[in-house]
């Protein structure tokens, strides 16, 4: 069975002008600064180059204008948080960006310096991820190395408990032993998804065109960064609740 395989394109946006307040300043005599911003992400492109349709593009166009109006003419104490705010939007703007880096310049800021600079890379951060785990072969042996290998990507920070479900889509088979875990990591959507089918095959998952059959481990991306990943998840009560309690 093959395994999808992204194809990832870089999108840069330089050299964006724009003016802002920034600095403790008296707000009586406060002036218009100007500030040099540039970013860039990367997303998986096969579908939009495929096509050729804008439906399967991100939009960087409306990015921009969202970050001009976030920035352009606002009042900001540090250039810190002025790049902090544009990270955060692009973070919020959909799932499948990755690999953001944004750079903020304050041309001639300091003395004898031609600008400050402040860069931020997604790379630097951790992101959070909700990882579901089902197994019915061996399970809690399975999920005790599954939990394992996945501390060495990152930090388990909340699970849920551990039950015991009835096979819903292929019923001639064991329960499921099935359970779900916070995961803070610095990998992104991509790299975390792969690093999950790595992990199974490890622990010895042979898949087959049953895709509902017994399973030594089965981990999946339910959330990532807040977003929800398995558009299947409803057809799986527990899950539902499992999101919920780690949510909170």
């Amino acid at each position: 069975m093959q395994i999808y395989q992204p194809q990832l394109a870089q999108i840069k946006v330089e050299n964006l002008r724009l003016r802002a307040f920034i600095g403790f300043i008296d707000w009586e005599k406060e002036k218009l600064q100007d500030v040099v911003l540039s970013y860039s992400f990367k997303y998986d492109t096969a579908l939009a180059a495929e096509t050729d349709d804008v439906l399967y593009a991100v939009d960087y166009k409306r990015i921009t204008k969202q970050i001009i109006d976030l920035v352009d003419n606002q009042r900001f104490h540090l250039v810190e948080t002025l790049a902090e705010k544009v990270y955060q939007w692009i973070v919020s703007s959909s799932p499948a960006i990755q690999e953001i880096e944004v750079q903020v310049e304050k041309p001639h800021a300091l003395r004898f310096a031609d600008n400050v600079l402040v860069h931020i890379s997604s790379k630097d951060r951790y992101h959070s991820a909700i990882i579901a785990l089902g197994s019915n072969i061996d399970a809690e042996n399975n999920f005790a190395k599954a939990i394992s290998e996945l501390q060495k990507i990152g930090f388990v920070t909340q699970r849920t408990e551990f039950i015991q479900t009835k096979a819903l889509k292929y019923e001639d088979q064991p329960d499921f032993l099935n359970g779900a875990l916070l995961l803070q990591t610095q990998k992104s959507l991509t790299d975390l998804k792969f690093h999950l089918k790595q992990i199974e095959a490890i622990l010895g998952r042979v898949r087959t065109e049953n895709k509902n059959a017994a399973r030594n481990i089965d981990l999946d991306v339910t959330t990532y960064n807040g977003f929800l990943i398995d558009k299947e998840i409803s057809e799986f009560p527990f899950l539902e609740k499992f999101v919920e309690q780690l949510q909170r």
